[in-house]
């Protein structure tokens, strides 16, 4: 009897290790924004989730500084664009690996009751990305590929296909693969901080700018800005005047001390959409960019 039992709770146990699914996690959210055609933007419960298609990679997209595996990288984001544009989604995750490297979120997405991942894959659009952990979609995404791969469609045309898959190309160039991830806008917003940086200035002092040669009344926010390199103190607007610096009466990119590119034009646009021309005219203003 007892050796009957054993058996029997051996045969249970063998049973659920190889049955049970791991265990998920699932969230509902709005898609915010289509990066590529693997990563997305998505708001859940009022916060912004950056969430990278789990056990698929697109081809990459170029940019101006990037390069790309076009025109398939630009082809995958149309078409994850045309299923998830201002759409719901319901995410499946695996709490094994629920995360990557960048912080993304990886998540099997669901648009109602299509199925995301296995779309993109599908479609010849993405390429089936087999990961450390395997997941519990991953035999309908291998069978997803095996059939565009049959169809030669997509990524697998065989005269105009992909030859080098994602991750290949990325190792080849060295390009990082969080691009649009949580630790990448971090980075991002470091940088920016840094570029605005405030330096303190005596409040009754008028502060010069010997790069521009123009001139900042005390409590100006503009006086802040200027690099202690490029700072010369005055006592009077007349002894600034005297030394041939002008006075700030009018907002100028350089007076701001902001970064131009060889595009001077399209920096004084950018400009002017963000800020009305009426703070122009008083760069001490607290709303004025200077």
């Amino acid at each position: 009897m007892k050796t009957f039992i054993r058996g029997l709770l051996f045969s249970l146990l063998f049973f659920l290790s190889f049955s049970s699914p791991a265990s998920a996690k699932t969230y509902q959210g709005q898609v915010m924004k289509v990066f590529d055609g693997d990563t997305i933007l998505v708001r859940i419960q009022g916060h912004e989730e950056f969430v990278r298609l789990r056990e698929i990679d697109a081809p990459e997209m170029a940019n101006r500084k990037l390069q790309g595996q076009e025109p398939w990288g630009s082809k995958a984001r149309e078409f994850a664009l045309s299923r998830l544009k201002n759409r719901k989604v319901r995410l499946e995750t695996d709490e094994r690996e629920e995360r990557d490297a960048y912080g993304r979120l990886l998540a099997y997405v669901f648009v109602g009751d299509s199925f995301l991942n296995r779309e993109m894959v599908q479609s010849g659009n993405a390429f089936f990305y087999r990961a450390p952990i395997r997941g519990r979609y991953a035999a309908r995404l291998e069978e997803a590929e095996d059939a565009a791969r049959d169809k030669g469609i997509g990524v697998w045309d065989r005269k105009k296909g992909l030859k080098e898959k994602p991750r290949d190309f990325r190792a080849r160039i060295q390009r990082d693969e969080g691009l649009f991830s949580p630790s990448n806008r971090t980075r991002g917003a470091e940088k920016k901080d840094r570029s605005f940086q405030e330096f303190p200035a005596p409040p009754d002092k008028i502060v010069g700018n010997k790069r521009t040669m123009v001139y900042h009344l005390p409590g100006s926010p503009s006086a802040a800005r200027v690099s202690p390199k490029n700072r010369i103190l005055f006592n009077s607007p007349e002894e600034a005047e005297k030394a041939g610096f002008r006075k700030a009466n009018r907002l100028r990119i350089a007076d701001c001390g902001l970064r131009i590119g060889k595009d001077h034009k399209r920096a004084e646009i950018w400009t002017s959409e963000i800020f009305r021309p009426a703070v122009w005219t008083d760069p001490s203003s607290p709303a004025s960019p200077c």
